[in-house]
């Protein structure tokens, strides 16, 4: 069971730890800063006592000691401890706001500490489960995330449900090759038992003629010719479709490295001019770097310009390779000729459906061979009709294939 990969997807944005940090400060500030504002209210009614009428009486009272002729040293003290308690007074009334504050700062930074203590501890299977969808993005249902049995909250729990939601999409996955598999080799089988069905046919006929051929008459060398090199024909058919699977069968892994795609592009233009009917045009442009093989490359564009010139006619106009580069990252290249056209859109596996090819000489195998490539290079290959006639192939790859792709 593999592990989560630590590294490789991009850190979310922080927002929830934000609006947390928000909530916590908002829920316990706004209940500190009410009862501070009470509690200063009520201090300051407190302390707003004034001691003036104690004054007074103090007056009275050292008024009448002076004309009795009795000491007043308590009254000082009395005077002098009610001065204090003034000061005091006066000195509490201006702190208590200070006070009040520093306490809901204190309290702030507090709660701005818990609140992304609390954002990392809920974080952190959040991490981990991004991980696991970083990982599921590009294809490996292999992972499996860390976590204890039996789950001890519901963020733990929700890691042990993407766990066993990835083992079911690995089944489903396997079970989707296999059925897929099984598909392939229904339609190989199919499109054999057609196209052998022809040549076979034929040399049944050939063997029939063969041998109803009357034993007292002399041989007719000429229908014995006809009758041999009808049989060599389809003979030969049916080496060149067992060459061509072979062919398809073997074809090598590919190996990737920078690859100048214009340059490319125009050797095979040059290999295909010779022989085509009408001149094979490369549109100008600047060069275009990419990561891929260049074999598969030239198998590829290959088998896309052989088939178009092999439909175009003499009348018909040039067929033109024209190099795109996009800003989705990708690299266009579009083939264009001027013969019958296909009728609609083929791409994906409509391409490896039909496995033959009605051309004389053909094997039907240019497409499904031209379709391995791409997808081995992570692109898309789609055939659509022309805007004046004809066919228009159109080949994305990305600059750098996937990484699931590459081999070495």
């Amino acid at each position: 069971m593999r592990r989560a990969p630590s590294m490789g997807p991009p850190p979310p944005p922080p927002r929830f730890r934000r609006r947390l940090l928000a909530v916590m400060l908002l829920t316990g500030l706004i209940p500190l800063v009410l009862l501070g504002a009470l509690a200063q209210g009520v201090l300051e009614r407190v302390l707003s006592v004034s001691i003036a009428p104690v004054e007074a009486v103090l007056d009275g009272v050292s008024a009448d000691l002076e004309r009795r002729g009795l000491s007043q040293d308590a009254l000082d003290d009395a005077r002098l401890n009610l001065a204090q308690a003034e000061l005091a007074r006066r000195a509490l009334v201006r702190r208590v706001p200070a006070f009040i504050a520093v306490l809901g700062l204190v309290s702030g930074v507090v709660l701005a500490v818990a609140a992304l203590l609390l954002g990392r501890v809920l974080m952190r299977p959040v991490g981990t489960l991004i991980d696991g969808m970083w990982a599921y993005s590009r294809g490996d249902l292999s992972v499996r995330l860390a976590v204890p049995e039996p789950p001890r909250d519901e963020l733990q729990f929700l890691l042990g449900q993407f766990n066993r939601m990835g083992q079911e999409l690995l089944g489903q996955r396997e079970r989707l090759k296999a059925a897929e598999q099984i598909a392939a080799w229904q339609d190989v089988a199919r499109a054999l038992a057609h196209e052998l069905k022809n040549p076979l046919t034929a040399m049944k006929l050939s063997l029939a003629r063969l041998s109803r051929q009357d034993d007292s008459a002399p041989p007719d060398p000429t229908r014995l010719a006809d009758a041999v090199a009808l049989l060599q024909e389809e003979v030969d058919l049916l080496m060149r479709m067992t060459q061509s699977f072979s062919t398809f069968a073997r074809l090598p892994a590919p190996r990737f490295q920078d690859v100048g795609l214009r340059a490319l592009l125009a050797e095979v233009c040059a290999l295909y001019a010779g022989t085509s009917p009408v001149p094979v045009e490369l549109e100008p442009g600047p060069e275009v770097q990419l990561r891929a093989d260049p074999d598969g490359l030239r198998r590829l564009f290959g088998n896309l310009v052989k088939n178009a010139a092999e439909a175009s006619g003499p009348d018909t106009p040039p067929v033109r390779v024209a190099l795109l580069s996009e800003d989705d990252g990708a690299v266009h290249v579009t083939v264009n000729d001027g013969g019958r056209g296909v009728p609609e859109v083929l791409e994906g596996a409509v391409l490896t459906r039909g496995l033959f090819s009605t051309k004389p000489g053909g094997s039907g195998l240019g497409l499904p061979i031209a379709q391995k490539i791409v997808h081995e290079h992570g692109g898309t290959l789609r055939l659509e009709p022309g805007a004046s006639g004809g066919t228009r192939a159109l080949v994305a790859l990305p600059r750098v294939p996937p990484t699931s792709q590459v081999t070495s």
